[in-house]
């Protein structure tokens, strides 16, 4: 095994292992004829002095003869101008140093590399131009030789064409023939009167497969007539299917040829597609387009199945719903494809439901689906809807079964706009009669102040009534407070209301609100407040009531669970700062519910609690409400032991808010 060369040789070198680049070295002139002898160096250094001149002119000679393409680097030392004009002419000199030494040697070595690389690339290159020129030479003998050939053919194509130009017409006058008949008598005579001039056709039959044979008044004696039969057919290779024969007849003294052969078949194929084939298949393809587009136009869901709930037939919608190809769900289920679930759906009467309206179906019924997870598109998020479902029996059967029609008419935005319209008319009748009840009560709490400060004036400072005229004022003050509290929560808010406000006096006005059912409840609230200001941007009265509906589902979940063990109701309010945020955490020991739940609870149909008295809304309203201000909630909970509600806001000098206010 030959030994690894490196590509450069350096000759007479004072220090090689001063070279940091490998590199091959040779002590004297002979051994590096030797080496060149070996291996053909790409890049070559060597010394020239006046004791060896000769020898470094001798070595480059030999050196064009084994490399002619290696580069040669030259360390002139104390030769003489003379000598070194000769090795330069002798060829192939890359760069002359003054020694070993100089500080350019190492990059002169790699930019003689480079040029010895580009050389070899400029010779492959030639190489390769020769190469293609003799290619392309010989490609051009070729090219002439067939245009030889094709100049013969188009000489005898020539000879053809006046044929072929009347067998083409007389094929275009079949064809319109064809297509112009209204039955196969008539469709035998035009193509004989097409095809009689062109190739002599005395007559034309038609024959079904059914018919066993030519009619008997039509002479068949070889001697006097030549037949020809080309079978009728349609459908591809793996299915053809033959519909009959087509036989065409002339004069025995001109027997068909291969050509009028093979040109009475084209007429056949026009013949089976005409009567069969293009007919039937454009207006099946025209009317299943045409349904289809139909049937994918409808925005709501719906599905074509089968009496065990197999899906037949799905049109576009209800596979965004399902979130997933259409050609991946015919064949499931309709509760699995687009609501995951593993059983059909209550109501359904294809389920043994019975109809919500009598009279409507005895197998499937219109009915209404409580909320149910759907994968909605385009976010493939998962979605609580409610739909009201429609479904009828249709009269064609698909594979011996009877189908059923359902849509899906989503009825989830319907259902929330109308009880959010129930709860802003509560809202606003709430407001209407909190605010007459206030501006009633501040005219007789105003006086009793006012009598009770009068009061103090006139009594001295050790009287001993001054106390509890002191108490009374407080309890005065704190009913005029509360009244004022009432004023505002129930005061609508307005785009203008958006500003610094200070958490510390949202949580005491909703805080205020709800004392006046708990404390009579005899639920404990306690809440811890920072000392100093908590500022945030939004809306005072909208902050307040969202913390009221938490505080009101905490106050509901305590009732709930006092109904079935005896405990000492409590909910504690917190406000503090966790690095970038305002935190507000309500806690309650109530109820609790289950986490398995999940989002479910954010639903606006969804409630645990009697709909008939709570519609489900007042968790989603606050939620709606810390959204539009930037922040997020947070809420966990174990069952029977209590729910955890953990309100954000992000510690930013202004929040964007929404402009649904």
């Amino acid at each position: 095994m030959p030994s690894l060369r490196s590509s450069v040789l350096i000759v007479g070198h004072p220090n090689p292992s001063a070279i940091a680049f490998g590199a091959d070295f040779a002590t004297g002139f002979k051994e590096a004829r030797a080496a060149l002898s070996e291996f053909r160096y790409p890049v070559i250094a060597l010394p020239i002095s006046q004791l060896f001149e000769s020898e470094a002119v001798e070595l480059l000679e030999f050196a064009n003869q084994a490399s002619p393409h290696s580069q040669r680097v030259i360390i002139q030392n104390d030769s003489r101008a003379e000598a070194l004009r000769t090795v330069i002419n002798t060829g192939s000199v890359f760069r002359v140093l003054s020694a070993y030494d100089d500080p350019r040697f190492d990059l002169t070595i790699e930019e003689a590399l480079e040029e010895f690389r580009l050389l070899q690339q400029n010779v492959k290159l030639l190489q390769l131009v020769n190469e293609q020129n003799e290619r392309l030479k010989k490609l051009t003998t070729d090219l002439e030789e067939r245009v030889e050939v094709r100049r013969r053919s188009l000489e005898e194509a020539k000879e053809r064409l006046l044929i072929t130009n009347h067998r083409v017409e007389a094929l275009h006058r079949a064809l319109v023939a064809i297509h112009r008949a209204g039955s196969i008598a008539e469709m035998e005579r035009l193509i004989n009167e097409a095809l009689s001039g062109a190739i002599g056709l005395n007559w034309t039959r038609i024959l079904y497969q059914s018919q066993a044979r030519i009619d008997g008044s039509v002479p068949l004696n070889p001697k006097i007539v030549a037949i020809h039969r080309v079978p009728l057919t349609r459908g591809g290779d793996r299915f053809k299917e033959t519909l009959g024969h087509v036989y065409f007849a002339r004069s025995a003294e001109t027997p068909f040829s291969r050509d009028e052969t093979g040109f009475l078949g084209q007429i056949a194929d026009a013949v089976a597609l005409a009567m069969d084939r293009l007919e039937k298949h454009e207006k099946s393809v025209t009317s299943k387009h045409e349904w289809e587009a139909t049937f994918d136009a409808l925005v709501d869901p719906v599905c074509l199945i089968s009496n065990d709930f197999t899906l037949v037939r799905i049109n576009r919608s209800f596979a965004d719903r399902s979130n997933a190809d259409p050609e991946k769900i015919i064949g499931r289920k309709c509760y699995e494809a687009i609501f995951r679930r593993a059983s059909p759906c209550e109501g359904c009467g294809l389920a043994g439901a019975p109809a919500v309206t009598p009279g409507v179906l005895s197998t499937g019924s219109s009915f209404r689906l409580k909320p149910a997870r759907t994968v909605g598109a385009p976010t493939g998020q998962e979605l609580n809807v409610i739909y009201d479902v429609f479904s009828q029996e249709i009269q064609f059967k698909h594979e011996n079964v009877n189908l059923h029609v359902n849509m899906y008419h989503d009825m989830s935005s319907r259902i929330r706009l109308e009880r959010q319209i129930v709860e802003s008319a509560k809202m606003a009748e709430l407001g209407t009669i909190g605010s007459s009840i206030a501006h009633e009560l501040n005219n007789p709490l105003g006086g009793m102040l006012s009598f009770l400060q009068l009061i103090k004036m006139d009594l001295s400072a050790e009287s001993p009534w001054r106390g509890d005229i002191d108490e009374m004022e407080k309890a005065a003050r704190r009913c005029r407070d509360i009244v004022q509290s009432l004023l505002g929560f129930t005061r609508k808010s307005t785009p203008d209301a958006i500003e610094t406000i200070d958490l510390r006096e949202v949580v005491e006005q909703a805080l205020k609100i709800t004392e006046l059912q708990t404390r009579s409840m005899g639920i404990g609230v306690h809440y811890e407040l920072p000392s100093e200001p908590v500022e945030a941007r939004g809306q005072f009265n909208s902050l307040a009531q969202a913390l009221r509906n938490f505080l009101q589902n905490a106050q509901e979940a305590i009732t709930e669970r006092r109904r079935h063990a005896k405990i000492q109701g409590e909910i504690k309010v917190t406000l503090r700062i966790e690095n970038d945020s305002n935190v507000i955490e309500i806690i309650d020991n109530g109820v609790g519910f289950d986490p398995k739940l999940g989002d479910l609870i954010y639903h606006p149909m969804y409630t645990t609690k009697d709909p008939a008295s709570h519609p489900g809304l007042g968790l989603t309203v606050a939620q709606q409400i810390i959204r539009d201000h930037g922040g997020r909630v947070d809420i966990s909970s174990t069952q029977d032991s209590g729910t955890s509600a953990k309100i954000s806001f992000p510690r930013a000098e202004a929040v964007a808010v929404s402009s649904s206010f």
